[in-house]
């Protein structure tokens, strides 16, 4: 009984969050070859030192030290951006030591790269199809917010996964019972 019921829900499961799937999964695949395949970033150095701050930058992180949010502050008093212009700051490393990424609410959604001491090594804008893509994958869209949706797709993708190995296992253990007769 149990195991009809496990099979059923299973089934529909799977049934009901194959969109979603779906769609995290192209939008995923997109995220992760998006500068291999689809697209170049437009970037603009602003800096002629950008390669001699990337090497700072990598010394400072091996060396654990690290400038804090006044570099954008530093940064905004160059006159490229203003404050208010701020939709967020990410302080990261992709392989390059640490820099502040200020992404602005400007109609380009502009994204900046600061350094910790403060100076503008670049700034550069997604195209459009990366930033639609990225918020669809993320469950944002203009004017709806469906993260929980997504949410619902991962708890009933562990669920399948789960139920998936447990039927396996329930058929695997009824083939060798028949063999074995």
């Amino acid at each position: 009984m149990l195991y009809k019921v496990a099979r059923k829900l299973h089934l529909y499961i799977g049934i009901i969050l194959t969109i979603t799937m779906l769609i995290l999964c192209l939008t995923g695949f997109y995220l992760n070859h998006q500068h291999d395949w689809f697209h170049k970033q437009s970037i603009q150095y602003q800096n002629t030192e950008y390669n001699k701050m990337i090497d700072r930058a990598i010394s400072l992180e091996k060396n654990h030290e690290r400038r804090l949010p006044e570099a954008v502050q530093e940064a905004e008093a160059a006159g490229l951006f203003q404050i208010e212009q701020i939709n967020s700051v990410n302080y990261a490393s992709h392989g390059l030591g640490y820099f502040y990424y200020v992404h602005l609410n400007d109609k380009n959604q502009t994204i900046i790269v600061v350094t910790e001491d403060g100076q503008i090594a670049k700034s550069y804008r997604d195209p459009l199809i990366k930033r639609w893509m990225r918020n669809l994958h993320i469950g944002i869209t203009d004017s709806v917010n469906f993260v929980v949706i997504n949410d619902i797709t991962a708890i009933g993708m562990i669920y399948l996964t789960i139920s998936g190995w447990v039927l396996f296992m329930k058929i695997l253990k009824a083939k060798r019972k028949r063999r074995s007769y």
